[in-house]
């Protein structure tokens, strides 16, 4: 990125956007795959979505949405998943091509497969397996105990990932053209980072979120009341939980979802402004639920302007 003297980034950005006529895209949508992407975290692999005529339009820079669990992702590399993809590029494209959405670029960051609950735990969480009852119950759940390390993957993610992104792509620069999404633990992760870096990112997308796992001995959710007492203001949520995590079974963690939705109200946060609560009515806990609220969570992040 080239900077002007006396130019904030804002007008910078600004002005790389309103040099670059909108021309039909040429090039299709793609996907690239770095297979053993190399940081502070083990190595793992980054996707990232280019959207139609990134080629064509070599001087115009895009917003960047990190999704987390980036093996899921894209239907490009579907089988890397686990149980199915978002579809995350198909969807960009096809809202960007109804006006709906603005381009941007998505980047898919790889979790640390068997290290993935720690690495999107809060360091101030631990998680304990459930364990058979033996006599060396006890030893055991202590071996096992999974320490958040939540803080760590936030520092890769600022100083390795982005880094890697904003030089070999043409990324806009700012936290307001930057969006952090992910589901499940991944919705927690993403509380994590609103929390901890609202620097790095104003747009937030926190989809079935595990804040169940933040619950003390007392019965609060301690992620939560971080939402309730110490989330800046400012930024741009969107919540939302489906209503079962399987079929009769779970709720897909809707009251604790619920909860957080009138934490941030209590925060200051304006549902219709510059915060969105989502209950999908039948919604189970799987990519395919997630990534049929896709569309609805894209054009929060980045309505087309």
């Amino acid at each position: 990125m080239t900077y002007c003297p006396n130019v904030s980034e804002n007008q910078l950005n600004s002005r790389r956007q309103l040099s670059v006529k909108e021309t039909p895209g040429i090039s299709p949508l793609r996907v690239e795959k770095i297979p053993d992407f190399k940081g502070r975290l083990p190595e793992r692999p980054l996707y990232v979505y280019l959207p139609s005529g990134y080629d064509e339009n070599a001087q115009r820079y895009y917003p960047v949405v990190y999704m987390h669990d980036g093996q899921n992702c894209f239907q490009s590399y579907v089988e890397d998943s686990f149980v199915g993809s978002w579809k995350a590029g198909f969807t960009a494209d096809e809202l960007a091509q109804k006006g709906l959405m603005r381009q941007c670029v998505i980047v898919g960051i790889g979790h640390g497969e068997a290290r993935r609950m720690e690495e999107y735990l809060p360091p101030y969480l631990n998680f304990s397996p459930e364990m058979k009852v033996s006599e060396s119950a006890a030893d055991d759940e202590a071996e096992k105990m999974i320490h958040g390390k939540a803080d760590h993957t936030l520092e890769y993610y600022i100083k390795d990932v982005a880094p890697y992104v904003n030089s070999h792509y043409r990324i806009l620069q700012g936290p307001e053209n930057t969006a952090v999404c992910g589901s499940s633990m991944g919705g927690l992760f993403t509380a994590h980072i609103a929390l901890e870096a609202p620097e790095f990112a104003n747009n937030y997308a926190i989809i079935s979120p595990s804040f169940q796992l933040s619950r003390t001995k007392s019965g609060q959710l301690e992620t939560v009341e971080r939402l309730r007492n110490d989330l800046r203001q400012g930024l741009r949520i969107w919540l939302d939980s489906g209503t079962q995590s399987a079929p009769g079974y779970g709720t897909d963690n809707m009251h604790e979802t619920r909860s957080a939705y009138e934490a941030l109200r209590e925060n200051g946060y304006k549902e219709g402004l510059d915060f969105q609560y989502f209950l999908d009515d039948g919604a189970g806990h799987n990519e395919e639920a997630w990534a049929a609220r896709l569309p609805k969570i894209f054009q929060f992040l980045f309505p087309h302007r």
